[in-house]
This record gives structure tokens, sequence and C-alpha cells, in this order.
């Protein structure tokens, strides 16, 4: 290659066009200086070019700016400190070094409520686990203690610990959307990650996810991403109005709309977990809805829960309750709204009577009801049924008093908790007679299918209808609803994708599978090596 060497004319040029450009810079300097903002350079030489410059905030405007970038920065340290992340897995297995790794888990957060140790957390991100492994912002690892609230979706872990930085409640009840909001939390296992965003509506409710029954939920645009279910979402004074718990999301990752349970609700919760350890609700047997504030004004009401329905073999219609009715007090507790009702089954043994007052026809009204106990909800009582006006609905979850043809199950909703799984290997059944099964049966990614199994529009492979009992696919955990995406070095986009890539498999023959579920945690991805 030539090099074009310089002249001593052209560095003399140089370096006299270096001056006249240092010499403009220092005459505008002192302006530059003094505003903070330096003008815009552009090419004066252009045809109809028209210099401007950028206005310049004034020296108040800056202090004010810089006064909110280290509020910012102090609410987050202030908050930090009593963040924590959970790991959370199942069993161990050794690996070929001898080591023992979890062969099963994920990642979520919490937050710390007493100094002597008492975490709060989603109870989708520890509960039926094993090992819980919670680890504080210093660095330090202790194993957890858990405590649940399965429908509720709350949890307490216990460490053992003494002194820690905590959290305090704030009043979830007067939030107003357009509030400030910020989130700490473990999103993608990034530990510690903050983000600011506002209060977006509340009162969010009508939806199922992944057998849980969520009614009044905050909506927030603060960016909330796997990993961050169980951490605390705060208002500007540090105080905890939310715990994260689910966002809306196609593609997996957030879209602006994240959801969390209110502050209010999570205390209560709480607070019996730590009372009594367990959690008693009882069932009423009626639909409650909230009264719109058209309902409110038309009946002369400020508040309570309007019966959507009141089955007659239920409690409240064996008793006299009927739909159309509201129920306004509930033994000594007060109704304002359907999470009220909700609640007060928390106050009244199952097997008890309680007197319920209702308004009928602007009329009080006051009826006796022997409450039943609570039963969890069952996978037939999630399956969809025909509902009114054509629309589909889901049968009514037993205790959760939820009306049925409200129930979603949205396919881009899902609960943030877990990230990718630690891989693992397992030797399948031995059968040596015959060709070599996985033992699944496997159908195309349908709208419907994703809708179904909570699977995003990203996602590829082939779903699993079905699982061969003793089959290979069961010996290595695989479930009606996984997708398949890779089998040895062969990567699945469709049914026809995983038929090819068995046909050439023998007894004794080794391959790695890859699948993910979308449910129970959010998206847990199973990588493994397979003998077949």
């Amino acid at each position: 290659m030539n090099r074009q060497t310089k002249s001593p004319k052209s560095v003399y040029v140089t370096l006299g066009v270096g001056f006249a450009l240092g010499a403009l810079c220092m005459v505008g300097l002192p302006k530059a200086l003094s505003t903070g903002i330096s003008s815009a350079f552009a090419d004066t030489h252009l045809p109809g070019f028209q210099q401007r410059t950028i206005s310049s905030p004034s020296t108040e405007s800056l202090a004010e700016v810089r006064n909110l970038d280290s509020f910012y920065t102090n609410l987050a340290g202030f908050v930090g400190p009593a963040v924590v992340d959970i790991q959370s897995s199942n069993g161990r297995q050794m690996t070929e070094d001898g080591q023992r790794m979890p062969t099963m888990g994920g990642e979520g957060s919490g937050f710390i409520l007493r100094p002597d140790g008492y975490i709060v957390t989603n109870d989708h991100v520890v509960g039926g686990f094993d090992n819980v492994k919670v680890i504080l912002k210093d660095g330090r690892e202790f194993t957890g203690k858990v405590t649940r609230a399965h429908d509720s979706d709350i949890a307490i872990v216990k460490i053992d610990a003494k002194n820690l930085p905590t959290l305090a409640f704030g009043d979830s009840d007067k939030l107003k959307p357009g509030q400030m909001a910020m989130a700490i939390g473990s999103p993608f296992a990034f530990q510690q990650s903050v983000t600011f965003g506002h209060i977006s509506a509340l009162g969010r409710d009508r939806t199922m996810i992944e057998g849980r029954y969520y009614p009044d939920m905050i909506q927030t645009d603060t960016a909330i991403n796997m990993g961050n279910s169980g951490g605390p979402l705060t208002n500007i004074d540090g105080q905890v109005i939310g715990l994260n718990t689910a966002i809306y999301s196609p593609s997996g990752a957030s879209a602006g709309i994240g959801f969390a349970i209110p502050s209010n609700q999570v205390r209560l919760i709480v607070d019996k977990l730590i009372e009594g350890g367990k959690i008693t609700r009882s069932q009423i047997g009626l639909i409650p809805e909230n009264l719109s504030d058209y309902q409110k004004e038309q009946r002369h009401l400020s508040g309570g829960a309007l019966v959507q329905d009141a089955p007659e073999g239920q409690p409240a219609g064996m008793a006299g309750i009927k739909k159309g009715d509201v129920v306004v007090q509930i033994g000594h507790t007060k109704i304002n709204s359907q999470i009220d009702l909700r609640n007060s089954m928390l106050e009244y043994a199952p097997g008890s009577t309680v007197e319920v007052e209702v308004i009928r026809d602007g009329a009080h009204k006051t009826f006796k009801v022997k409450l039943q106990e609570h039963k969890e909800l069952t996978a037939e009582e999630m399956q969809p049924q025909a509902g009114r006006q054509g629309q589909p609905r889901f049968n009514m979850p037993k205790g959760f008093d939820g009306p049925e043809d409200f129930f979603k199950d949205f396919p881009g909703l899902k609960v943030p908790g877990f990230g990718d799984q630690q891989p693992r290997t397992r030797t399948a059944p031995s059968n040596p007679t015959g060709k070599p099964k996985l033992g699944v049966g496997v159908g195309n990614l349908t709208d419907d299918l994703r809708k179904q199994f909570s699977i995003p529009d990203n996602a590829k492979g082939a779903v699993v209808g079905e699982v061969t009992p003793g089959s290979v696919a069961e010996s290595i955990g695989i479930q009606m609803g996984d997708v398949i995406q890779s089998l040895g070095s062969k990567q699945i986009n469709n049914a026809q994708d995983l038929t090819d890539a068995m046909a050439g498999i023998k007894h004794g023959d080794t391959r790695k599978i890859r699948f993910s579920r979308y449910g129970n945690g959010s998206i847990a991805i199973n990588e493994m090596d397979v003998t077949f």
C-alpha cells in the first residue's frame, strides 16, 4: 500500500486551520459555559441554511432537573438494600465431574418486611420447590423456609438473619392513575435492576392467570420482566404499594403493561401467614362485582358488592340472596367493593353462620348464611364452557367467588417468575425392541394452542398434546403444553420437524433435547441429554 507523505507546506496549512478553529471555539466558549448548552454546529455554506441555537434552560430549571435526578437516585438507594434475589430449585443431580447441581428451578424477587428475616414474595416464585435460596444485596446467602397462600399468589420466606433493612407498606387504597412508581428486582437474573414508571390503572380484575384468579390488580407501565415477580412496586416515599406479579406480553418481555397485587391485600395475607402459618378461607357461594359509578348514583349508594349470580345450591342462594342484590355488610365487616367481600371470607371459619346485609330494590334485608369450606380450583373447573350470548366462559373456581363469564386466559398474560433452567442429564427407560420413540403426540403451534398454553407469538416448535405413560418423554418430565424446540442438532419448528429428527435415531443413541414450558412460573427452559 502506498502511503502519502505530507510536505512541510501541508503541515503548516493544517496547523493554521487548527489554530483558526481553536480561536473560533474559544470565542464561543464563554457563551456556552454561561448557558450550559452549546450552539449546534452545521455547514453554513449549504443552500438555504438557517443557523439555529439549541434553547438553553435557566439556572433554576437546571437545578430542578438535578434535584429530580438526585431524588431518583436517593429513592433507589433507600429501597434497594431491602430487595432480595430468590433462587428456587427442585432436587439435585450429580454431574459428570462429581458436582451436585439443581435439576430444575428459576429466579424471582422479594422484599424484606421485618428485620428478623421475614421476606414477602409471590407464591409462584417459591411454591412447590424443594430449595429456596435468598440472596441479599450485600451478597449474603440464606436458605429460606416458605409459608404459602397459594390462591392469593403470596408467600412468606423466613431466613435466619437479624437487623436487616426493611420496607414498609403504603396504602394502596389511596393510589391514583398517573402517580409515579418504581420497581426493583431481578429481571432475567439481573439483580437490583431499577425501573420507573406510573400507575396506569386500578382495580384490574376478571383475569385468570395460570390457575389463579386475580380480582384486583394495579396496572403499571413500570418495566416488569421475567424475574421481577415478588419484588416491590413502590411510591415516591419508598413505601410498597404493590407486589409485582404479572405482565401482559406476547413476546415474553415488558410491553409496558404490568400488574401488581395491591399492598393492602398483600398486607392482609402476610399478617395472617405470619400469625397463623396458613390461610383459612371460607366460601359464601356468590359471584360479586363492583358497582359502577352510574350504578352507585342510580341506587344512591356509596359502595357495596353487586351480586352477579347466587346459585341455588350454594350457601348464599340457599339463604335467599338473589342476583341483583347489593351486599353492604357481612358480619362485622363493611363491604365497599367485591374485594372486601372476598377478604371477608378470611375472617370467618368454614361452617360458621354469618349475617349478610343486602340492599334489594332500595330496602335493607338481612340473611343468615352458613359458610362452606373453601376448595382449590381444579383443572376440570378451568375448562371453558358455553357462556351467555355465545361468549366463552370458565366454571366458577370454588372459594374464589369469581364471575364465571369474566375469566379470561390472555395468550400474553403470564407471571414473570423464572429464567432459564439448569441443564440436566437423563437416561430413558430401556426398550431394546422396535424403533426408538419419544412418546409424545405433537402438533403445530396454532393460535388456539398458543392461547390455551400461554405460548408467545414468537415461540417456535412442536407443542405436546399427549405424553405416553412410561415413555422417554415422561421420564424426562415433558408435559402436555410443552414446546419441543430442538432434538440433537436439528431445530424443531413444527410437528413434522420432530418426526424427521427422530427418524435417524437408534437404540443407545444420545441426543440433547430442548423444550420450554410457558406456565407454573412463566418461561421454564429445559435442556438435557437423553439416551434412547
